[in-house]
């Protein structure tokens, strides 16, 4: 018997691209991104009996920063940890590929819940006449 090996067949072959898939962070950072806009439906009732609660007094004490602490009490938490999840998706993926999409788009739509609350908190605010 001969052991001689034919030319190149002691190098192992080359992977070939794993299957494109959804990582349970990315589904997650979508998933966190759709509820935490969503929770404000929760905390809204709880800011507006503590508004009403800080109206009484008729100026601005501590009471009226109560109102937007509440409201924004739930959905800031849910929202940053969606973005560190679609942040540390994006770092392990591409863009293109599947979780990278689904990232981008927990992304977008943190973004946009972001200035969309910014500005109602600004008119909130200028409602309670802060400035």
């Amino acid at each position: 018997m001969n052991s001689a090996q034919p030319p190149g067949s002691g190098l192992p072959l080359p992977d070939a691209e794993p299957p494109a898939r959804v990582t349970r962070s990315a589904t997650s950072s979508l998933m966190l991104a759709v509820i935490a806009p969503a929770s404000i439906y929760f905390t809204f009732p709880f800011a507006l009996i503590s508004l009403i609660g800080a109206a009484d007094t008729g100026g601005h004490t501590l009471l009226s920063w109560l109102a937007p602490l509440i409201f924004w009490s739930l959905p800031v938490p849910i929202g940053v940890i969606s973005v560190c999840l679609a942040l540390s998706t994006l770092r392990r993926f591409v863009p293109e590929s599947e979780s990278g999409r689904l990232a981008v788009k927990s992304l977008w739509i943190s973004s946009v819940a972001f200035v969309i609350g910014f500005f109602v908190t600004l008119r909130f605010m200028h409602g309670m006449r802060y400035f």
